[in-house]
């Protein structure tokens, strides 16, 4: 049995069906976000640490550069949104987990989605006024 055939449950009868279900995509951004934060986590630790070892001007230099420079601000905004996407499908995969609404997923994502939304641009909004 090929992997395509493997990836086709009952419930979807094509191989572009599973693709163009709500849950994939949620589990994929989920794992991507995830990834995303460690990955900028490794990489503020790294930069914060060795600024720190250099000495309170180099520190002081690192953080004039990081805060002075505009594409770094998108990127806040960008990390903001991967943080709240995150925690929000977090918690939704946690309802089900404990049996909560497992038969509205999508509705649930949709709502969770919507919540979100709303946070990361009182966000977007406090960040640039």
């Amino acid at each position: 049995m090929s992997n395509r055939e493997m990836a086709v449950t009952p419930r979807f009868k094509t191989h572009s069906q599973v693709w163009s279900a709500v849950g994939m995509w949620a589990w994929m951004l989920h794992r991507l976000t995830g990834i995303g934060i460690v990955l900028y986590l490794l990489l503020h630790a790294t930069l914060m640490g060795t600024s720190l070892i250099r000495g309170a001007e180099a520190f002081n230099a690192t953080l004039n550069t990081l805060m002075t420079n505009p594409v770094l601000h998108l990127a806040e905004i960008a990390l903001v949104g991967a943080i709240i996407y995150h925690g929000m499908n977090g918690i939704r995969l946690l309802l089900f987990d404990i049996g909560i609404g497992f038969s509205r997923q999508k509705e649930i994502f949709w709502v969770s989605m919507a919540i979100g939304a709303a946070m990361w641009i009182f966000v977007i909004i406090s960040k640039l006024s």
